[in-house]
C-alpha cells in the first residue's frame, strides 16, 4: 500500500498534544458486515476502523480558524486487499457577524487522498473542495442559510471518471415554542465529467464474478435539483421525533458507470453517487434519552431510485428492461454513550438494508453489526 503521508507528521501530531490550542482524537472500531459489497454475492466480512484526527485552532471574541487532518485505515479481514487508507487536510474559518453575533459565516477547504492496495488502485483518487455559506435570523422564530460548495476529484487510472461538481443551496428552519420545528431546503447540483469521449481500457480489477474491459458511456455530466422538508418534534425534554421527505430530479441525466464485457454493470462504490438516480426519499427518526445520558436513536427510511441511461440486467448478462430502478430500505439502530470527563465515546449500531432490483445483481440484503470508541483530547 503506498504510504501517502510520513509518519513522522502524525508522530508530531502526538508529541506538541499539550498545546492547549491543539485537540487530538483517536477512533478505533469494528464492523461486522454480512454482504461488505453490497451486491447478491453476500461476501462477508469484518472491518476494523481506526482514524487518527489533529486540529489547531486560533480563536478570537468573533472568529475561529481551524487547521486539521486526518488518517484512516479501514482493514478488510477476510479480503485484504480491500483494505484502503484515506487522508484527509484543511481549514476551516467561522467568523460571528452583526450585532449580537446571530449572522455567521462559515467557508473551508479540505484535500482528500484515497489509496488502496495494487490490485485495487481503481479506486485511488484525490479531491479537493471549497465551501461557504453564510446563515442569520430573520427574527426570534426564522433563520435562513445559503452557500455554495466546489470538488474536484480526480482518478489515478480512470481519468474518463474524473469529474467537477457545483452545488448551491438555500435553507430555512422555523423553530416554534412548542419544540416544533420545520426545515425546507433546496439544492441544485452540477457535475461535470472532465473528459469528453469515452476510451475503453483494461485497467478494472476483479469484480466478485464480473471481469473484462471496461468502458464508459458517452455522456458529459448531470445536473440535479434536490427538494426536502424536515419536521422535527419534541415531545419531553428526552424524546423526540423528526420525519424527512425529499425528492430529487435529474435536469441533465447523462451519467457515467462501469461496464465489463458481457454487458454486466460492475462496482458502484465510488462511480455510482446520487446524480447517478432521481427519485423520492422518505424517512422517520426517534430519538430517546435514556437513563446514565445513554442516547438511543432509532430510524428508518423507504427510497425509490429510478437509475439515468442505465438499463436493467439478469445474472447472465442479458438485458431484462431499459432502466434500473430500486426500491431501497433501511432500518438502523444506534446506541451513544458520552464520557466527558475523559473525552471518551461508546457507539453500538445496527443496520439492515434491503435493496430491491430488477437488476439481479443489486437484489440482496446486507445486515452490520458495528461498535466504536473515540477519544478526543
Amino acid at each position: 500500500m503506498k504510504q501517502t503521508l510520513p509518519i513522522a507528521y502524525l508522530l508530531l501530531l502526538c508529541s506538541v498534544a499539550a498545546s492547549a490550542q491543539l485537540s487530538v482524537g483517536i477512533q478505533i472500531g469494528t464492523l461486522i458486515d454480512d454482504n461488505a459489497f453490497n451486491n447478491y454475492l453476500q461476501i462477508q466480512d469484518r472491518l476494523t476502523e481506526m482514524s487518527l484526527q489533529g486540529a489547531y485552532d486560533w480563536e478570537t471574541e468573533t472568529s475561529n480558524t481551524q487547521l486539521f487532518y486526518t488518517g484512516s485505515l479501514n482493514y478488510f479481514t477476510l479480503l485484504p486487499a480491500r483494505t484502503f487508507q484515506v487522508h484527509d487536510a484543511g481549514l476551516v474559518y467561522t467568523h460571528l457577524l452583526g450585532e449580537d453575533d446571530e449572522t455567521t459565516l462559515n467557508a473551508g477547504g479540505t484535500l482528500t487522498v484515497r489509496a488502496n492496495h495494487d490490485e485495487f488502485r481503481i479506486y485511488d483518487h484525490t479531491q479537493v473542495s471549497f465551501y461557504g455559506n453564510l446563515g442569520g435570523n430573520l427574527s426570534d422564530l426564522v433563520r435562513v442559510k445559503g452557500g455554495y460548495k466546489f470538488r474536484s476529484v480526480a482518478f489515478t487510472e480512470l481519468n474518463d471518471f474524473n469529474y467537477l461538481e457545483h452545488s448551491l443551496f438555500a435553507q430555512a428552519a422555523v423553530s416554534l415554542p412548542t419544540k416544533t420545528s420545520f426545515i425546507l431546503q433546496t439544492d441544485l447540483g452540477l457535475k461535470k465529467y472532465a473528459s469528453p469521449n469515452a476510451v475503453e481500457s483494461d485497467a478494472t480489477p476483479p469484480q466478485f464474478g464480473r471481469s473484462g474491459r471496461s468502458s464508459a458511456v458517452t455522456t458529459p455530466g448531470v445536473t440535479q435539483l434536490t427538494g426536502t422538508f424536515r419536521f422535527g418534534q419534541g415531545i419531553t425534554e428526552k424524546t423526540g421525533i423528526s420525519l424527512t421527505g425529499q425528492y430529487q430530479v435529474s435536469l441533465q441525466k447523462e451519467t457515467r458507470y462501469l461496464t465489463s464485457e458481457d454487458g454486466i454493470l460492475t462496482d458502484d462504490e465510488l462511480f455510482d453517487d446520487h446524480y447517478g438516480y432521481e427519485g423520492p426519499l422518505g424517512s422517520l427518526m426517534f430519538t430517546q434519552i435514556l437513563p446514565a445520558g445513554v442516547r438511543l436513536r432509532a430510524s428508518g427510511l423507504v427510497e425509490r431510485r429510478h437509475y439515468s441511461n442505465r438499463p436493467a440486467f439478469d445474472l447472465l448478462g442479458l438485458q431484462v428492461a431499459p432502466q434500473r430502478v430500486d426500491t431501497r430500505s433501511a432500518l438502523s439502530l444506534s446506541l451513544d454513550k458520552t464520557f466527558p470527563s475523559v473525552g471518551l465515546q461508546a457507539s453500538f449500531a445496527f443496520d439492515h438494508i434491503i435493496n430491491g432490483s430488477n437488476d439481479a445483481f443489486y437484489n440482496y440484503r446486507n445486515t452490520t453489526l458495528s461498535l466504536q470508541l473515540s477519544f478526543t483530547h
